[in-house]
Formats: C-alpha cells, sequence, structure tokens
C-alpha cells in the first residue's frame, strides 16, 4: 500500500435474517457512507467483517451490488469462517460475536483513525466534516450521540439528501451522556451507546488490543470497558458537539432490549435492605464481591453473564485510581496471525495493491 487512509470504519454482520431486511439496511447504510465520504474528499476506507457466514445463504458482501466508485474512498470485505466461531461458549445458540468480528476488522484497518460502526446506522454530515478538517489528536477518544428512529422501507428509498432531512426530522431516542452513579469510583465518560461511535488514533486500537474478550459470544460491556482503558492508558475523551449524531433504525432485535437480569431470593433480598438504608456503596461492593445480579441475554440461555459491578466497575475503578489495566487479548488480537478471505468491493487511488494484511 503506497499510501493510507485518514479514517477507516469497520462494520460487522451475519446474513442470518437477524431483522427481516438487514441486507437491504447494510447496504443503504453502506453505499450512503461511500458517498459521503467522496462528496467531502475525505481518504477513507470500510471494511465489513462478514462473521461466521451461514452456508445455505449468500454473503452480504456479494449482495451489495455496485457500490459507489469514487477516488478516496475503500471498501474491503472480510470473511470470518465457523472454525473462529465455534471455541466461544453459547456458540451453538449464537452464530454470532460482536466483538470478535469488530477486532477482525479493527486490527486490519489501516487509517490512521478507526471506528467500529453497526452496519445500519448512519452519520450526520457534521461528524464527516468534523473528521475531514483532519486535525483529530492522536490521543483523543471521539464520542457522540446516538439517535434510534423508526425508518421505513420507503424511507430507505430517499436519495441521500433526502434521507438525511428524514432522518434529522424523526422522532427519536437520543442516548446522550448519562452520569455515572457516584457510588461507583469511576471516571465519567459517555459509554452510554458507545459501540456504535468510537473513534480513537489506529496506534491507540493496537494500544488496547481491541475490544476485550471473554470466552463466551456476549463479551459484555466490552465498549465501556474498552473507552476506561484507553483513558488510563493515556487517551482522553472529546465528546463531539449536539449536531454530530448517530442515527440507527429501531429493530426488535436491539441488544439491550435483549438483556435481562438474575437474582436469587437471598440475592434480591440483601439488595432491597442496602436500597431502602440507601447504603449504595456497601451495595456496589457487595454486588462486585458476590457476583450479582448475573446477566442473560435471550437466545443465549445456557451463559450467565457476570454482573456489571463485577465486569465493568471493579476494573473501571482500578483504572481510575492509577492501576495500570491487564490487556485481556494477545499479541495476534484480532485473528491477526490468520490470513482471511479478503474482497476488495470498492478501490481508492491510495491504494496500488490488491491485499492488505494485518500489521
Amino acid at each position: 500500500m503506497n499510501g493510507r487512509p485518514y479514517v477507516s470504519f469497520v462494520s460487522y454482520f451475519r446474513n442470518d435474517g437477524y431483522t427481516s431486511d438487514f441486507d437491504v439496511r447494510v447496504k443503504r447504510a453502506t453505499s450512503f457512507l461511500v458517498r459521503q465520504f467522496q462528496r467531502i474528499g475525505l481518504e477513507a476506507e470500510l471494511i465489513l467483517v462478514e462473521w461466521n457466514p451461514p452456508a445455505d445463504r449468500p454473503l452480504i458482501i456479494d449482495s451489495l451490488g455496485s457500490l459507489p466508485q469514487g477516488d478516496c474512498v475503500q471498501v474491503r470485505g472480510i470473511v470470518v469462517g465457523k472454525e473462529h466461531h465455534d471455541g466461544f461458549i453459547g456458540s451453538q445458540e449464537s452464530s454470532m460475536n460482536p466483538a470478535a468480528a469488530a477486532n477482525v476488522g479493527l486490527r486490519r484497518a489501516q487509517g490512521r483513525f478507526v471506528s467500529p460502526k453497526a452496519a445500519d446506522t448512519y452519520l450526520s454530515n457534521e461528524i464527516i466534516a468534523t473528521i475531514a478538517r483532519r486535525d483529530l489528536h492522536e490521543n483523543a477518544l471521539y464520542r457522540c450521540d446516538r439517535c434510534d428512529l423508526t425508518l421505513s422501507t420507503r424511507d430507505l428509498q430517499l436519495d441521500d439528501e433526502s434521507l438525511l432531512v428524514r432522518l434529522e426530522s424523526l422522532d427519536s431516542t437520543r442516548h446522550s451522556h448519562i452520569p455515572h452513579p457516584p457510588q461507583w469510583y469511576i471516571r465519567d465518560l459517555h459509554t452510554n451507546a458507545c459501540g456504535d461511535f468510537l473513534l480513537m488514533s489506529r496506534q491507540m486500537w493496537h494500544t488496547v488490543r481491541g475490544f476485550p474478550l471473554d470466552n463466551t459470544v456476549l463479551s459484555l460491556d466490552c465498549d465501556s470497558l474498552i473507552m476506561h482503558s484507553a483513558v488510563a492508558l493515556g487517551s482522553h475523551e472529546i465528546r463531539l458537539p449536539a449536531a454530530c449524531r448517530i442515527f440507527k433504525g429501531r429493530h426488535a432485535r436491539l441488544f439491550t432490549n435483549r438483556i435481562s437480569y438474575v437474582w436469587s431470593p437471598v440475592q434480591s433480598k440483601v439488595d432491597n435492605l442496602m436500597t431502602s438504608m440507601r447504603w449504595w456503596r456497601l451495595q456496589t461492593i457487595t454486588r462486585s464481591l458476590f457476583d450479582y445480579p448475573k446477566r442473560k441475554v435471550a437466545g443465549v440461555e445456557s451463559v450467565l453473564a457476570p454482573s456489571i459491578e463485577r465486569n465493568f466497575v471493579k476494573p473501571a475503578e482500578q483504572w481510575a485510581h492509577g492501576i495500570p489495566p491487564k490487556l485481556s487479548q494477545p499479541e495476534n488480537w484480532g485473528l491477526g496471525d490468520q490470513v482471511l478471505e479478503e474482497r476488495l468491493l470498492c478501490r481508492a487511488t491510495w491504494n496500488q495493491t490488491d491485499r492488505t494484511v494485518a500489521a
């Protein structure tokens, strides 16, 4: 590669009927983003990771059709086979591991700055303009709000300008910054819906070795954990202005709507007592120490994930008080030592080769 893009966005998916029109959503959002970067003339890369594709369905990257061609934007597809998914606990119930899939793309991203992005979301023009100024800081972590709204099939057929006007005019649920409970004793970062836009330098992504994974298909809290880990390792958060937004269409399988909490009778009784006495700090410590309430994700019934206090609050508190993070991923994070199938879906002039490999 004779040149590098300024920014890379990494999306990930599987063609398993996640929603009835998921492939249509992905195609529309991908072409929309390509044209946004082309219009502003920003050297950009989109990486689309197809994780554990079902044998009886076509690849989504093969069904995107002809993407908008231009000089500055490159789109790469990466296929990750079933053998890389089956080792995770819960793999028989869920065929997707979003954090592991994202890491494959994050590891291979060539941009000076890199962010994950859900495949069916849209960036406001203000985000694109902010990036296009080319004055992002190497040691900064950029965040913005996500707006959830209801999109119809007819909306997706609008031209880009009309669709953006529609996105900005629809009633939406805005996921803005929510202060952490004071009894958590952690840094006050904007972790609300942070997995949809978490822009950092490529160097920082490699420093933290991508999203932290556990041995299950869930890897809960990984996006919040990586924010706190990055700040502990020298980054600082910058919250973009309110006009910088991510737009996400609502659907029945939004991940946060599928999480429930598992209590034993004793745990519930003790926790209710501490709530009534307003022993908030003691409640946090007790939940962390005894790891409750555990969490369950609908559709992955065999896996009980740790409590948020044990999995997220405990390490984030340690990092906030000077204990350095212990990286959970090996040096070959993101399957960096594996040769994976790649497709060049749209070539940019800054790339003079057909293939790139993990750094």
